[in-house]
């Protein structure tokens, strides 16, 4: 019994040695760079050159691998981004030190930005003009600075859809064609200048048509047919 006792102490002391030489998790290298700050300065770097009046914009900067040795810097990390583009998802900021250490750094940031979009309640048509009923606004993340989406129920307005939409679908831009000036079968204006002298005359519009779109009209005197060009609203510019 006590050769027992004898072998499990000698086991126990064998397993404190063991555990007290495990090594104590590493503290942070005297005279090396400090990652966190990197980070903080290329994210900082980026932000300078972001509009202040975006709203909703997220710079998430890449993680920068632990086993990187950096000399620490004594003087202020110097840096370098460019302004990023409205469609740019990604920018690389460049951190660099010349003040006691030379090193240079190229640090990926991600950019985000999240805003209102407008999200339609039920399937469309193509040719529709929608309205603050048939949509409903959600937030939405984009990768980039400029959005695709329309946002405001203002942008909707006398704007048709280029293509039937599934409900659900948020509403772009491309989505939608530029607003009417004029409607098919709309009293309109003709106007031409002949010997400098501008004439006008009442028309029947023939087609829809948006701002300079070429359209054919009625003159409803001599009931000839003349293709002009949608000026503004109500108006069509004829050629002489």
């Amino acid at each position: 019994m006590a050769v027992k006792s004898l072998s499990v102490l000698c086991v126990l002391a064998a397993a404190g040695v063991a555990q007290a030489q495990v090594p104590a998790p590493a503290e942070p290298t005297a005279g090396v760079q400090s990652l966190a700050a990197v980070r903080s300065a290329a994210e900082q770097a980026l932000r300078r050159q972001i509009d202040p009046q975006l709203a909703g914009v997220t710079l998430n900067v890449a993680a920068l691998d632990s086993r990187l040795r950096l000399a620490a810097c004594p003087a202020p990390l110097e840096t370098f981004a460019q302004p990023p583009r409205g469609n740019q998802a990604r920018a690389l900021v460049r951190v660099s030190c010349s003040g006691g250490a030379a090193w240079t750094l190229n640090v990926p940031v991600e950019i985000r930005r999240e805003l209102d979009v407008l999200v339609l309640r039920r399937a469309v048509t193509r040719g529709e003009i929608l309205g603050a009923s048939d949509v409903v606004v959600q937030k939405r993340q984009i990768a980039s600075l400029s959005s695709p989406y329309v946002g405001r129920i203002a942008d909707l307005a006398g704007r048709p859809t280029r293509r039937p939409l599934p409900e659900g679908a948020p509403v772009t831009a491309e989505s939608l064609s530029a607003a009417l000036l004029i409607k098919r079968g709309q009293t309109v204006t003709l106007t031409t200048v002949l010997g400098g002298i501008e004439i006008r005359a009442a028309g029947r519009a023939l087609a829809d048509a948006s701002a300079s779109q070429r359209l054919r009209v009625q003159n409803l005197d001599s009931l000839k047919v003349v293709e002009g060009t949608a000026e503004s609203e109500g108006v069509v510019r004829v050629s002489p």
